[in-house]
């Protein structure tokens, strides 16, 4: 089965598990007779009745068949994380692109803040004027951003570009990858 069908089928042995507890829990642990003890025949004519409450299974035949639940669950995690070691390498690599996309785009939207002349009011606290305040001058000053295109072979517009293309091909693998990659693992019969 590929992964997608293998977490599916986790899914519903969670499910499965997790119900068949809730049944156990609801049914009493203790076997009582009143006013007597009883022999070992009755003790286990009781003991492998077949409940209603357990969907037709005996206390004891609803804890092993939890158990196997569990057992298979564990084993078909195991199953899938090696199947997945890949799945995990691209979502690693997506989470690489993702931040990198994320830093470029902040420093795009500072680009964008950015005027490439503008004007300041400074106080120049060398020179003052009559009333003894000190003087304002306007100052021109002439931005440009720390980084230019020398630094990865490309503007910052072209690399978001660039770096969505790759995030988009990552995740085009990634659901490859989750569709196509076989899990060696095949279920136990009639446990769901």
């Amino acid at each position: 089965m590929n992964i997608q069908k293998a977490m599916r089928v986790r899914s519903e042995l969670k499910a499965a598990a997790s119900k068949l507890q809730m049944m156990v829990e609801n049914v009493p642990y203790i076997i009582s007779f009143e006013n007597e003890a009883t022999d070992e025949a009755k003790l286990v004519e009781k003991r492998n009745e077949r409940l209603k409450k357990l969907d037709g299974l005996s206390y004891a035949e609803a804890v092993k068949k939890l158990f196997a639940i569990t057992d298979a669950c564990l084993s078909l995690n195991t199953a899938i994380e090696a199947a997945n070691k890949k799945g995990h390498e691209l979502l690693f690599k997506e989470t690489a692109v993702k931040s990198k996309l994320s830093y470029v785009e902040r420093l795009l939207e500072k680009e964008r803040k950015l005027t490439a002349v503008s004007t300041e009011s400074r106080i120049d606290y060398d020179e003052t004027d009559a009333k003894g305040n000190f003087k304002r001058t306007e100052v021109t000053v002439y931005n440009y951003p720390m980084l230019d295109d020398s630094v990865f072979g490309m503007s910052l517009v072209q690399l978001s570009k660039h770096l969505g293309k790759e995030l988009e091909a990552v995740r085009d693998e990634i659901s490859a990858f989750n569709a196509t990659q076989k899990v060696d693992w095949e279920m136990p019969k009639d446990l769901l």
